[in-house]
C-alpha cells in the first residue's frame, strides 16, 4: 500500500484539485485494506495526518486572532475593544485552508471506520495466564492464536513506562520467537516449557495466551490490537 507523505499538504504544487486527487487515491487504498480487515499501519497514519491538519488549522486561526491591529475605540455596550485593520491572507494560504477543511471530515470518517473494526476485534479477544504468573509481569511471552489457524505465534514482550512533563504512558515492544503447530499435545503449557528451556535468561517468565474468535491478519491487525489490549487489561 502506498503511504501518504507526512508533508503531502504543502509539498510539490499547492493546488486543491491535485491534493484532493492525492488524498482520495490514498483513502481508496485505506478502504481496500479495511475490506481485508487490515488496520495497520493505515489507522495509525490516518490519526497522525488528522492531528497534523488540526494543528495547522488551529495555528492558522490563532495567528489570525492574535494578528496585531490598531485600537480604534471601545464598544461601551458590549465592553469590547474595537480594532481597525484586517488579516490579509495570500492565495496559497487560502488554498491550504480549503484543502484542510475538505480533508478533515474525510480523515475523521476513515478513522471512525477503522476504530469500528478495531473495537470489533477487541470484543473477540480473550486473555488467559498460562500457568502461575510471577510477581513481575512487565516482561515475558505472548502466545497469539486466531480462530481456526494452524499455528500459535509466540512473541517475547516487554512493557516500559515513559514519563513526560504532561503525562505518563506505557509502551509494549514485542520480538517474534517462533510459530508452534496446533495439536492435541501442543498446549499452551507445553509451549511455555519449550520457551523456558530455550531461554534461560528468563527462568520464570510471565506467559499469556491471547485468543481471537475471528480470522484476521496477524501483522496488520491481530498483533497490534492484542498488544494494546494486553497492556490495557493488565493495568501495568
Amino acid at each position: 500500500m502506498g503511504k501518504l507523505s507526512e508533508n503531502w499538504l504543502t509539498e510539490s504544487h499547492i493546488d486543491f484539485e491535485l491534493k484532493k486527487y492525492t488524498l482520495l487515491a490514498y483513502l481508496q487504498e485505506v478502504k481496500e485494506q479495511y475490506r481485508s480487515n487490515k488496520l495497520y499501519p493505515s489507522l495509525a497514519e490516518l490519526i497522525e495526518h488528522y492531528k497534523n491538519l488540526l494543528t495547522i488549522k488551529q495555528s492558522t486561526e490563532k495567528v489570525k486572532d492574535n494578528f496585531a491591529k490598531d485600537l480604534s475605540g471601545f464598544d461601551i455596550t458590549a465592553w469590547k475593544a474595537k480594532y481597525s485593520g484586517s488579516f490579509e491572507e495570500d492565495e496559497a494560504i487560502l488554498v491550504v485552508q480549503e484543502i484542510i477543511n475538505y480533508s478533515l471530515p474525510l480523515f475523521a470518517e476513515n478513522i471512525h471506520e477503522g476504530r469500528s473494526i478495531y473495537d470489533l476485534v477487541e470484543e473477540h479477544l480473550k486473555i488467559e495466564a498460562v500457568g502461575i504468573s510471577p510477581v513481575k509481569t512487565n516482561e515475558g511471552y505472548l502466545l497469539l492464536h486466531c480462530k481456526e489457524e494452524k499455528n500459535i505465534h509466540a512473541y517475547q514482550y516487554a512493557v516500559s513506562l515513559y514519563e513526560s512533563a504532561e503525562e505518563k504512558y506505557r509502551s509494549i515492544s514485542t520480538h517474534y520467537i517462533s510459530d508452534y503447530s496446533c495439536s492435541i499435545s501442543r498446549t499452551f503449557e507445553s509451549i511455555k516449557s519449550d520457551l523456558i528451556s530455550k531461554n534461560r535468561d528468563i527462568p520464570n517468565p510471565a506467559v499469556y495466551a491471547v485468543n481471537c474468535n475471528l480470522s484476521i491478519p496477524l501483522q496488520e491487525t491481530f498483533l497490534p490490537v492484542a498488544k494494546r489490549y494486553f497492556v490495557g487489561k493488565m493495568g501495568f
